[in-house]
């Protein structure tokens, strides 16, 4: 079936625009589709990463092998998109485009068959010209001879410094038209492949055959547009027209499309290409005109609004381009950028620019996929007369100021409008990502407005402030961040408004926020409907909160607070997409302990406003509170944190108490030479298997523990005053206005906090806060925080074990440790003496297993052996089904300091196998190796005595960190 109409615009001459229904058909996988990649020299860097990022997601996604050629001094037809899967392209050389034209020649001589290629460059021929010359000739000869029912077409990615027209030439080359995309930045670049590829992969050619001449179009969805401007349909006569595709020929009927609906006219605006600045000022000033009908679904006028946004943004971008080449400077970038944007409108609907872009694809999707309309319709017709009758008694209440329909009326009227509230808000870009840091409530008028009146008051004042500006100094709207003052609407009271937000009123009306909840929250936070995010809830209850903050104490300010509330509590308790954003359990993990307070990444407001809409605000209280402590504390962090933490934990010094602990040193020095060997391994696989068994002692062990400072029973509460004090004279236990906001709103005791701190509990919570740093393990609570911060400061006072390594004991160990004849008495040595896998101990060890066998020698040979067997536990951490080390080091694979030689070390392990365990260990976690020497930095660490915290990730042996 296709309908058409004659438009009415006319923007440089007279259109009609026809419409055919397709059938869509997901054919990727039919698509012949090869890339052509640009590896020069400067692509280097991020270019090539980045279009290896693109070339790995689509091999992931779609799991075929494109053909992927690249080029620089040469081409390599060889390689599938799959190539780059675990490794990137390199880059190097000049650029031969002969080179690559002569592959796809010698390509389309073997295959006939249609093809796509997606031709990608960032530079000049470094060829002569004659070679250039002679392969496009070739090129051009060999698609000439091939058959009429093969299609080739070369879609073109420019970047950086590039040339125009011979980028127009090769999309020219094939015998269909290919589209152009051009980048100046590396992020871009990944975009616009990635919106070709989508295009080549699921866009289908239609061609219609009108008063015997020919128009071609494509598409992805089940419609494709054609827009003529050089015949006249007249319907009379012309009842039928032909169309072509990849699927055959057909003979449909055309018929007149009546009614025009706005939807249908915009689509048409989409194709036109205006010449110069009249023509995009006509353009401009006919789309704003644009409005949806009453009778549009809403998917319509999502759809309606989007393709307008589309356009106006292209517009704008040609009245730049325009204005460039009007002052007579034409850079061959503003060349490229117009022929690019001469395409852009059929990638409309693909991958968008900005940071909503993914966002706005996937509630694009949503829509399409959701029959919105059809369950607000619902909804509305399960209304009975008696649910009417009640909504009718709130008709005084609840009036449109713009459109004076009453809730009543409104709601018969429409099944997808709702009442709201308006409000002036500041926006800025954060918004998009940080709902409750982007959006700042200004102002709360007394102004009620109907959702649809609210977004047809805003476009106007849009359209009505774009022309301002252009009459004045000729910029345009466009800029999120400076829309807070100028794009707005007037209220009752000529009071500014620049959003809405719903109010609940009755449980019919909320049905409808609820479904309708994407859009209007989209709209709020990103002047997009379609830029809806899960999140976006969240930053609604920031907005709940202002509001209290805010309120004025009349009757109706009150009302519309409470209408609000109701709003924010169906959310917080029914909204499945709240509970998954903010986490089933964050609130409780919240007031539970400090684990849960630190993963928070929201305003202080947000647990404060839960815990008011659950009626359970008192128990949030002292916990927004020590989150309030935490927060100042880390950014100001004092200097002398370790005098603080001992002084909280021991009390003060003149008055602390010392103990004397049980040291009992039975260490016997053991001559290895006199012992049972086997014997001494036995006890070592056996405290391998069993820490608690203990092993003989090799070398004299010292257990610590003199001399111990005891903790304090009772929290020394002037102390803790005076450390907040000291540490930020704002602090002093005053509670944050945050918290005495809500304790005014709610009547409650503007002391509650001071009245019932336990200052035992916040010496516990100060000891966690200060010791660590950003994060306080999980394993350290506030049950046993006292005997874990003092184990850390004074060692364990049962079982701190130091031994004095001297070249005669580390002789002893290491002898031990090479003539092991089990991995497991090897592994127990290592787990005694090198618990830290690190250490003098342990690198004489290492040098001594880096020896390549001797065939002549037999016992040297068995040896060897085992020392590749002992190499190859060390680099796997496992011996047998158990690990090597179970301890801290069991998260971090080994990597051989400097002066260990990898070469060798592959050697002596089997170069394949090496190999096999440096792909397994691959995105495992390292330490920092500081450097060849073993000193320490200036910080005390060293490779003997690694920072913990200081990891990466392992890419590779030759790879020192």
């Amino acid at each position: 079936m296709a309908t058409y109409f004659k438009t009415p615009f006319t923007i440089g001459s007279e259109y009609h625009y026809v419409e055919v229904k397709v059938p869509k058909i997901d054919s990727s996988s039919g698509n012949n589709i090869i890339c052509c990649v640009d590896t020069s020299g400067s692509m280097s860097g991020s270019p090539i990463r980045n279009v290896c990022e693109v070339l790995r997601d689509i091999y992931q996604r779609t799991q075929i092998e494109y053909p992927l050629f690249t080029y620089n001094t040469k081409a390599d037809i060889t390689k599938t998109i799959k190539s780059v899967e675990r490794q990137d392209l390199q880059a190097g050389g000049g650029t031969s485009f002969s080179s690559v034209f002569t592959a796809i020649q010698n390509y389309l001589v073997n295959n006939q068959k249609s093809t796509t290629f997606i031709f990608m460059t960032d530079g000049q021929d470094t060829d002569s010209q004659d070679a250039l010359k002679r392969a496009i000739q070739m090129l051009k000869l060999t698609i000439s001879g091939l058959s009429k029912s093969i299609t080739v077409v070369f879609h073109v990615i420019g970047f950086g410094e590039v040339n125009n027209n011979f980028l127009n030439q090769v999309r020219q080359f094939g015998n269909k038209e290919g589209l152009f995309r051009y980048s100046t930045e590396s992020a871009e670049l990944q975009n616009n492949f990635n919106d070709m590829f989508e295009y080549a992969m699921s866009a289908r050619e239609f061609t219609i055959v009108i008063n015997g001449q020919s128009y071609t179009s494509s598409s992805n969805e089940e419609t494709v547009g054609f827009l003529i401007d050089n015949i006249t349909i007249d319907n009379t006569i012309t009842k039928e027209i032909i169309l072509k595709s990849s699927d055959g020929e057909s003979k449909i009927p055309l018929e007149l499309m009546q009614p025009i609906r706005p939807i249908h006219i915009v689509r048409a605006l989409n194709l036109v290409s205006p010449d110069n600045e009249t023509s995009v000022h006509q353009i401009r000033t006919y789309l704003n005109s644009i409005v949806p009908t009453a009778s549009a679904d809403l998917m319509e006028k999502l759809e309606l609004e989007q393709i307008k946004k589309e356009i106006d943004e292209r517009m704008m971008e040609y009245t730049r381009l325009f204005t460039q080449i009007k002052m007579g400077q034409v850079p061959e970038q503003v060349k490229l950028r117009l022929s690019a944007l001469r395409h852009d409108a059929t990638f409309a609907n693909a991958q968008r620019r900005k940071k909503l872009d993914l966002r706005i694809s996937k509630n694009v999707d949503y829509f399409r996929r959701t029959d919105i309309s059809g369950i607000l319709d619902g909804y509305k017709k399960s209304i009975d007369q008696d649910g009417w009758n009640k909504i009718k008694e709130q008709k005084s209440d609840w009036v449109c100021t713009y459109s004076n329909d009453d809730i009543y009326e409104m709601m018969r009227k429409t099944p997808d409008n709702i009442m709201c509230l308006g409000i002036l808000i500041e926006r800025n870009e954060q918004a998009i990502t940080s709902p409750t840091k982007g959006l700042k409530l200004i102002n709360v008028s007394n102004t009620i407005i109907s959702y649809d009146s609210f977004i047809a008051a805003m476009t106007l004042s849009k359209n009505l402030q774009q022309q301002q500006q252009q009459q004045t100094d000729g910029t345009n709207y466009g800029q999120f961040s400076g829309i807070n003052d100028t794009y707005c609407i007037v209220g009752q009271l000529h009071e500014k408004i620049n959003a809405a937000i719903p109010l609940y009123i009755n449980y019919e009306h909320m049905k409808r926020i609820r479904i309708l909840e994407g859009i209007w929250l989209g709209y709020m936070f990103t002047l997009d409907s379609y830029g809806y995010d899960r999140d976006q809830e969240i930053g609604l209850l920031k907005l709940l909160y202002d509001m209290i903050i805010l309120q004025t104490g009349t009757a109706r300010n009150k009302q519309f607070i409470t209408e609000f509330e109701k709003v924010c509590h169906f959310i917080i308790t029914e909204s499945i997409g709240f509970k998954s954003s903010y986490g089933e359990k964050t609130y409780d993990n919240f007031i539970n302990s400090i684990h849960g307070r630190q993963n928070g990444k929201y305003d202080l407001s947000i647990p404060l406003i839960i815990g008011y809409l659950k009626s359970d605000l008192k128990n949030i209280l002292m916990p927004v509170y020590y989150e309030y402590l935490r927060q100042c504390l880390h950014k100001k962090m004092p200097i002398d944190k370790t005098n603080i933490i001992e002084r909280l934990l021991y009390g003060d010094e003149s008055q602390r108490v010392k103990t004397v602990a049980s040291n009992k040193d039975n260490t016997i020095s053991i001559d290895i030479n006199q012992q049972d060997p086997d014997y001494v391994e036995q006890s070592f696989i056996q405290y391998f298997h069993d820490e608690m068994c203990q092993p003989i002692e090799l070398i004299p062990e010292t257990t610590t523990g003199e001399d111990r400072k005891l903790i304090i029973h009772e929290a020394d509460i002037e102390y803790i005053k005076n450390i907040l004090q000291s540490i930020d004279s704002q602090l002093n236990l005053n509670v944050p206005i945050v918290i005495k906001n809500m304790l005014k709103y709610c009547n409650i005791n503007e002391n509650y906090i001071e009245d019932n701190l336990d200052y035992d509990d916040l010496r516990k919570e100060l000891l966690m806060i200060l010791y660590f740093d950003q994060t306080v393990p999980t394993n350290v609570t506030k049950s046993h925080v006292l005997s874990i911060l003092d184990e850390k400061i004074q060692g364990n006072r049962d079982n701190t074990v130091t031994f004095n390594f001297t070249s005669e004991t580390i002789r002893i160990v290491t002898y031990k440790m090479l003539t092991t004849k089990t991995l497991e008495g090897f592994g127990g040595l290592l787990r005694k003496y090198c618990p830290k896998r690190c250490g003098p101990l342990f690198s004489e060890v290492i040098k001594n297993l880096l020896i390549l066998p001797q065939a002549n020698e037999i016992e040297r040979n068995v040896n060897s052996i085992m020392n590749k067997d002992k190499l190859v536990a060390l680099l796997t951490n496992q011996i047998g089904y158990s690990q090597l080390y179970n301890n801290e080091m069991s998260v971090f694979c080994w990597q051989p300091l400097a002066d260990v030689n990898i070469d060798l070390l592959a050697q002596v392990v089997g170069k394949d196998e090496f190999k096999k365990i440096e792909k397994d260990n691959l995105g495992k976690y390292v330490l920092h190796c500081y450097r060849i020497s073993n000193k320490s930095n200036r910080h005390g660490y060293s490779n003997y005595k690694p920072n913990m915290n200081n990891k990466f990730k392992f890419t590779g042996y030759n790879d020192r960190y």
